[in-house]
């Protein structure tokens, strides 16, 4: 099902409002030579004069509403250079010499988690064109969005709604930008990932948030789902409240009956 970006605008909207976020949701491409870019787009070394983390360029844009565009020369960190395919996984980043000795106990465990460490081969990415999935003026190869405990638990039932199936993640510590871009695009799914200590430090991800990232052909079917958690009464703010024996949807009860558990009596007649 093609999309057109006017769609992906709309879709992006709705999914932000639904779930309250406190930043906009970020939509991401990968740029050729030959790809214009957009004349209102911000390249960090030209109109900065500085470069930035990719990190902190997802914080201006989710925060600030700008859109973004980067190159290699515009890239402070490295990781996300060699993770989405600008540069070549070079001998010195597989022997692990950037994480020895400062997070990790030797040079095996260093050379370990940079085998690992997702990544894009290289097949002509030139630059990263990024912007607010509500005003984005292309279509993105994946979206990216930081949301918190709550907002996750949604957007996972609305993916165990469209399939039933749940997310399996690779998990790291480190390069989260990499591990949100790289796995949803290998496999045009979703995917959760953690923020890194230099996305907290510098580009100020929040205690409470984790990373959420899908492809937009799948904003349909989370659309669709949306309408249905709110027809059922799951959407968002939920209700909370403590009680022992708390009252259970029929179904549930029907299969605590199967199962020779304790159910509420039946309602007298």
């Amino acid at each position: 099902m093609k999309i057109s970006v006017s769609e992906i605008n709309q879709m992006g909207a709705r999914l932000e409002s639904w779930l309250r976020m406190r930043v906009h949701p970020i939509s991401i491409k990968f740029l050729k030579k030959e790809d214009p870019v957009p004349e209102d787009s911000i390249i960090p070394s030209r109109d900065l004069g500085k470069r930035l983390n990719l990190c902190q360029a997802f914080s201006m844009v989710q925060r600030d509403g700008v859109t973004m565009t980067m190159f290699l020369e515009d890239h402070w960190c490295f990781e996300p250079v060699i993770g989405l395919g600008f540069a070549e996984r070079i001998p010195k980043f597989l022997s692990g010499y950037h994480r020895y000795p400062d997070s990790v106990k030797n040079m095996d465990a260093a050379a370990n988690w940079c085998r690992h460490m997702p990544y894009l081969e290289m097949d002509g990415q030139a630059g990263l064109l990024m912007a607010p999935v509500h005003q984005c003026s292309f279509i993105p190869d994946v979206i990216v969005m930081h949301i918190n405990g709550m907002m996750a638990s949604q957007m996972l039932i609305l993916k165990n709604w469209m399939d039933g199936a749940d997310i399996n993640c690779q998990l790291s510590g480190h390069a989260g930008c990499v591990y949100a871009i790289v796995p949803p695009i290998q496999n045009q799914s979703c995917h959760i990932a953690i923020p890194c200590r230099g996305d907290r430090q510098v580009g100020m991800a929040q205690d409470d948030e984790i990373f959420f990232s899908l492809v937009p052909s799948m904003l349909p079917d989370f659309m669709q789902g949306i309408d249905v958690l709110e027809q059922n009464g799951w959407g968002i703010p939920m209700h909370q409240f403590l009680k022992e024996e708390v009252s259970m949807r029929p179904k549930y009860v029907d299969m605590a009956r199967l199962l020779n558990m304790a159910v509420p009596p039946e309602p007298s007649t």
